[in-house]
């Protein structure tokens, strides 16, 4: 994946299957890389537009142009 595709959830995580969204990149936090995705329908529990995801929870629907 790139920055500007669009994933999707991979698996019912808290009843949000299929939610869509771009994925920003990947992020490190010591040895723990996690993916960052702007959902298309909802905000990060901070409010912010971007989230933090596991990055095996997320799954390519379209490659960016």
């Amino acid at each position: 994946m790139k920055p500007g595709d669009v994933v999707r959830r991979r698996r019912a995580e808290s009843g949000h299957k299929g939610d869509h969204g771009l994925f920003m990149g990947l992020k490190k936090s010591g040895n723990y890389e996690y993916a960052e995705v702007m959902w298309l329908d909802k905000r990060a529990p901070n409010g912010d537009v971007v989230s933090t995801i596991q990055k095996n929870l997320i799954e390519l629907v379209k490659e960016a142009a």
